[in-house]
């Protein structure tokens, strides 16, 4: 089975190569894409920190919070290029899995997989990118007002940003806004590709797992049918190719925690950071429900980032361990005692599960994303309780 050919990767391929990070596309493709990439980022924060050191910062107004947009942006892309080497291995390991894919079933389970990845990708991109589209209606909220109620003079014009260009703002103003977008186009695609492709290994990953459960869940069944004098042979056979899976898919998941670790552990910072900051400030807005909104839907946009993530994490937990029961419910009572010794180190191993963790120090899953949010409500209630 060719992976790479499949509908969700072909279509992931498009984005990883104008990004520069498809591994096999050429140095020189590559080192033009991330430079743009890197310029139109750095092009963006440049401005706001200009802005930053000549004004008093206002935690009150939404578009301060888009810069750290793109620091969370570009710390995925550094980590990204930083990873490079890492990152290609875990794609040729993904394309060595893929071929080693002969049997119809498991061709099935790994398309299964690859499917929801694609489907929960495209649903996760279209919450992000609703908000981004919300987001970028402000500007044309004046001038479509100017036409549709005119008044005897024009609306005052709407930044996308609060930044410092040092020129004159109104007579700049598209191409101000311009930049505006495309930056925030570039940093926002960044940020939900990065996910996506996080989420692509966990489900390659369990994919491997299901696959491996599954010949472990019918190890008897096959050998049954043979001879006695074959049975002990296939049965060895079966088991060592179980081993070998199994081995191959914890080296899969140990590259793919290394990969994302340090990375994961600033942007669990600045995202807690701005779910707490942005909700406590839209408590406070609640007499102003237009700016309140704002930043309900720029803190449910952070809400939605930490739990797709969180999800595909707490994923790869459960097929790891999920392992450890295949085997227990095995007919291994029924295997001579020298091939029942062969499964124990399976068991072993998988009731320690496989993990993505932040900066080794918080492990993603369901419980953070739920610790997380119990933290910013209990400060959202007591700010309430303050008014």
């Amino acid at each position: 089975m060719n992976i790479f050919e499949t509908r969700h990767f072909r279509e992931f391929k498009v984005v990883l190569t104008v990004l520069g990070l498809w591994p096999p596309q050429p140095p020189l493709q590559r080192n033009c894409a991330r430079f743009f990439v890197i310029l139109a980022i750095l092009s963006i924060l440049t401005v706001k920190v200009i802005f930053f050191n000549l004004k008093i910062i206002n935690f009150k107004n939404i578009k301060n919070f888009v810069a750290i947009v793109h620091l969370v942006s570009l710390t995925k892309y550094l980590n990204w290029i930083f990873n490079a080497d890492k990152l290609k291995k875990i794609f040729i390991h993904i394309e060595r899995d893929g071929k080693t894919l002969e049997v119809s079933k498991d061709v099935e389970i790994m398309e299964s997989w690859m499917n929801r990845i694609r489907l929960s990708s495209a649903s996760y991109a279209s919450i992000i990118f609703t908000i981004l589209g919300i987001f970028f209606l402000a500007p044309a909220v004046p001038k479509i007002l100017d036409i549709a109620v005119p008044l005897n003079e024009s609306r005052p014009l709407v930044m996308l940003y609060q930044t410092e260009y040092f020129v004159d703002e109104e007579e700049y103003y598209i191409y101000i806004l311009l930049h505006a977008y495309m930056s925030v186009s570039v940093s926002i695609i960044i940020l939900v590709y990065f996910d996506v492709l996080l989420g692509t290994h966990v489900h390659h990953a369990c994919a491997m797992f299901t696959i491996l459960r599954s010949y472990l869940e019918t190890i008897h069944l096959d050998i049954c049918k043979a001879t006695d004098s074959k049975k002990s042979e296939m049965l060895k056979r079966k088991i060592i190719d179980c081993i070998k899976i199994h081995k191959n898919t914890l080296e899969f998941a140990d590259e793919l925690e290394a990969s994302y670790s340090t990375a994961w552990f600033i942007m669990l910072t600045l995202c807690t950071f701005v779910i707490t900051l942005t909700g406590t400030v839209a408590v406070m807005k609640l007499d102003n429900p237009m700016e309140a909104t704002k930043f309900v839907s720029f803190s449910l946009g952070n809400v939605c980032h930490l739990y797709y993530t969180t999800f595909q994490a707490q994923m790869i937990i459960e097929e790891s361990e999920a392992v450890f029961y295949s085997v227990y419910f095995s007919d291994w009572y029924d295997f001579p005692p020298k091939y029942q010794r062969l499964l124990i180190p399976i068991m072993m191993r998988s009731k320690t599960p496989c993990s993505i963790s932040a900066g080794s120090i918080f492990v993603l899953s369901m419980d953070l994303f739920s610790s997380v949010i119990q933290k910013a409500m209990s400060f959202f209630t007591l700010i309430s309780s303050m008014r």
